[in-house]
């Protein structure tokens, strides 16, 4: 387990990361393409689903406010006022993701890969 952990340190260390010490800066990177963003689901109140979560029922699980369907909304506005292309959107397959993805992006695709393990 020991030399897992050093490889994927090692391959942290040789990936070139965009460093974000200006917003010009961030933005010069992003609209060169070639990056992974990894962007977490717009405000949902509260922590963790219910004892009754239901990954296929929307009703049991915790959802975006409406502050957080606003907060979808500006991710999408930052990336197209900033002409920041997006090839490929994915997102675990909770409703508060899904649901961020639609509203920042329009096009996403589900992933099992990215369902939480909480």
């Amino acid at each position: 387990m020991k030399i897992l952990n050093y490889l994927i340190i090692i391959l942290i260390c040789i990936n070139h990361s965009v460093k974000a010490d200006s917003k010009k800066t961030l933005i010069d990177e992003l609209q060169k393409g070639g990056k992974l963003i990894f962007i977490r689901h717009a405000y949902a109140p509260g922590g963790g689903d219910p004892n009754n979560f239901d990954i296929n029922d929307c009703t049991t699980q915790r959802n975006l406010s409406d502050s957080g369907r606003v907060q979808s909304q500006k991710i999408g506005n930052f990336f197209k006022e900033n002409k920041i292309s997006i090839e490929k959107v994915y997102s675990s397959e909770w409703c508060r993701c899904k649901e961020t993805a639609s509203i920042a992006f329009k096009k996403y695709k589900t992933k099992t890969f990215l369902n939480s393990f909480f």
